[in-house]
C-alpha cells in the first residue's frame, strides 16, 4: 500500500505536475488552498506534506501548525520563493522538515519526499509508518534518495555513502563532468548528524579568481576598494553545517595553502582581518580533474591532497552502468509535460544504451528533454534523438555486436537496415506514404505496419525540403490561467 501525501497550492497545472511527479510512489491528495487543506488532514490523513507556503486563502505555516495541533508526525516540506527563505527557516524552526525554493527540479522534490517519507517511517516505528515506509524501501534497489541506478556499481556507491555520512570526516567526490557529484555531497548531508542545517555549496570554477577568497572566507570593512561592511564568507555561514566545494581543482594555488590551514585548525581569518573565527564545518570536495596527476604536475598542493584523500567517492561514468539507463530515461521522461510521450520504443532504448554519453546523466537529461518536446507519438523513437545518439543504434540490450550471436546480429542489421531504408524513402517522397509505399512496391497498410513497426510517423517529413521540423512543443509551467489538460 502507497504512503499518502498531500500536496497543496492554489495553481492546477503545478498540482497536476507535482501528481505525475511523484503518482509513481504515493498515493497522492491534492488541496487547492489552506481551507481545502486543512479538511484534508482530518480526511486523508498523510505521511507526508508538501505546501506552497503563499497562496490566496493562507499561508503553509497556517497547515504546518494545523498539522503539528493533530499530533501527526507527518514530514511537511515547504514551496517557497527565494524571497521568502526566511519564513521557510522559521517554518523549519516549528517543526517543518525542509524546503525548496521555486524554481526546483521536480525530480529534486520526489527525492526529498521519498527520503522524507523514508526517514519517517524509521523515527516513528509505528504502523501506518511502516507501510509507508515499505513502499518507499520497495523502490531502494533502483533509488537512493535524488540519486537512481541498480547496477552494482551504484548499489557500491550507496553503500559507501551509508557508512560515511554519519560522520564528520573529510569527502572528496570525483569522477568525470555529469555524473553527480552534487547529488552525492546533499545525500552525504542529508543523512549525517548536520541535516538539520542547510548545506552550502560553491563551484570553485564558476567564482573570478580575483573573488574566491573574500567569498570562502570573508572580509572585513576596508580590507579593500568596495568593503564598506564586515561580511562572512562561506566557511562561517556553514558553521555546524556542511560546505560542499564543487571543482575544488580549479582553486589557485596559493588559495590551496589557506584551505589547507583552515581544514588544520578548523579557523578562518577573514580578508584583511587579524583575527581568527573557529568554525565547526564538515567539508565535502569535488573535482572531475586528476588530482595526484596535478600534485606530481605541481599545480595541487601535496598538503591540501592528504587532507582531501580521507574518504573518496568515485563515481562511475553512465558508459560503465548501462543497465541504469532506461530507469534513468524513464525518471527523465517523467518530469516532462503531462501532454508529452509516455515511454520509449524498443529502437529508442537500444540507442540510448549504445550510446557512449561523454556528458554522462547530465547528457542523458537533456536528450530525454529534446526527445519529448520533438516527438509528437505517445512514444519516443530514435528520429527524435540526436544524430550523435541514434547513429551508435546497432546493438542489442546495450551489448556491442561482438558480443551478440550471429543470428542476434543479423536479426539487429535487419531492422537497423530496413529502418534507415524506411527513412529515407519517407524523406525522398516528402512523407506521401502512398507514393513512398509505391517506390517499396509493397501496399499501403503493409507500409503502415512498417512504420509502427519501427517506431516511425511519416508526419515528420512533411515539411517543406523533406527534413524533420517539429511542430508541436509540450511545456507545463507554474502559471495561473492555463489548464494542463487543454
Amino acid at each position: 500500500m502507497k504512503p499518502t501525501v498531500l500536496v497543496v497550492d492554489d495553481k492546477p497545472n503545478f498540482l497536476s505536475l507535482l501528481v505525475k511527479v511523484l503518482g509513481s510512489d504515493a498515493e497522492v491528495v491534492t488541496a487547492r488552498g489552506v481551507r481545502e487543506a486543512l479538511r484534508a488532514l482530518q480526511t486523508h490523513p498523510p505521511a507526508a506534506v508538501v505546501c506552497d507556503l503563499k497562496m490566496p486563502d493562507g499561508d503553509g505555516m497556517d497547515v504546518l501548525r494545523a498539522l503539528r495541533a493533530s499530533k501527526s508526525a507527518a514530514p511537511f516540506i515547504l514551496m517557497t520563493a527565494y524571497g521568502t527563505v526566511p519564513t521557510a527557516v522559521q517554518a523549519m524552526r516549528e517543526g517543518a522538515w525542509d524546503y525548496v525554493t521555486k524554481p526546483f527540479d521536480p525530480d529534486v522534490l520526489r527525492g526529498l519526499v521519498l527520503r522524507a517519507l523514508r526517514e519517517s517511517a524509521v523515527l516513528q516505528n509505528g504502523s501506518a509508518a511502516s507501510t509507508a515506509g515499505d513502499s518507499v524501501e520497495a523502490r531502494s534497489a533502483e533509488s537512493f534518495g535524488q540519486l537512481v541506478g541498480a547496477s552494482a556499481p551504484m548499489q557500491s556507491l550507496y553503500h559507501m555513502i551509508e557508512r560515511m555520512a554519519p560522520t564528520d570526516a573529510t569527502v572528496l567526490v570525483t569522477g568525470e563532468t555529469g555524473t553527480g557529484k552534487e547529488l552525492v555531497a546533499r545525500e552525504l548531508h542529508s543523512r549525517s548528524g548536520r541535516a538539520g542545517e542547510t548545506m552550502v555549496a560553491v563551484n570553485c570554477g564558476a567564482i573570478p579568481p580575483s573573488l574566491i577568497e573574500s567569498e570562502l572566507f570573508g572580509y572585513v570593512r576596508g580590507a579593500f576598494t568596495g568593503a564598506t561592511h564586515d561580511r562572512a564568507g562561506l566557511f562561517e555561514e556553514a558553521h555546524r553545517s556542511t560546505l560542499f566545494l564543487d571543482e575544488i581543482g580549479e582553486l589557485r594555488f596559493p588559495l590551496q595553502a589557506r584551505l589547507t590551514r583552515v581544514l588544520e585548525e578548523r579557523a578562518v581569518r577573514r580578508v584583511g582581518d587579524a583575527r581568527e573565527r573557529r568554525v565547526d564545518v564538515r567539508l565535502i570536495a569535488a573535482t572531475h580533474r586528476d588530482l595526484p596527476a596535478m600534485v606530481h604536475d605541481g599545480t595541487f598542493r601535496q598538503d591540501l591532497w592528504y587532507r582531501l584523500n580521507v574518504c573518496v567517492i568515485q563515481l562511475p561514468p553512465l558508459r560503465e552502468r548501462r543497465e541504469d539507463i532506461p530507469v534513468l530515461a524513464h525518471r527523465f521522461l517523467a518530469v516532462q509535460s503531462a501532454r508529452g510521450p509516455r515511454g520509449f520504443t524498443p529502437d529508442a532504448i537500444t540507442a540510448l544504451m549504445a550510446h557512449s554519453w561523454p556528458g554522462n546523466v547530465r547528457e542523458l537529461r537533456s536528450v530525454i528533454e529534446r526527445a519529448a518536446i520533438l516527438e509528437e507519438s505517445d512514444l519516443i523513437t530514435p528520429s527524435s534523438l540526436p544524430p550523435e545518439v541514434r547513429g551508435r543504434s546497432l546493438s542489442r540490450g546495450g551489448r556491442a555486436v561482438a558480443e551478440m550471436t550471429y543470428r542476434e546480429a543479423v536479426d539487429t542489421a535487419r531492422d537497423e537496415g530496413v529502418r534507415r531504408y524506411l527513412e529515407a524513402v519517407l524523406q525522398s517522397h516528402k512523407g506521401n506514404v502512398t507514393a513512398a509505399a509505391a517506390q517499396a512496391g509493397v501496399e499501403r497498410e503493409s507500409f503502415h505496419r512498417l512504420l509502427r513497426r519501427h517506431g516511425l510517423r511519416a508526419e515528420t517529413w512533411r515539411e517543406e525540403g523533406g527534413e524533420a521540423h517539429p511542430t508541436r512543443v509540450s511545456h507545463v509551467d507554474d502559471r495561473d490561467d492555463e489548464d494542463p489538460s487543454d
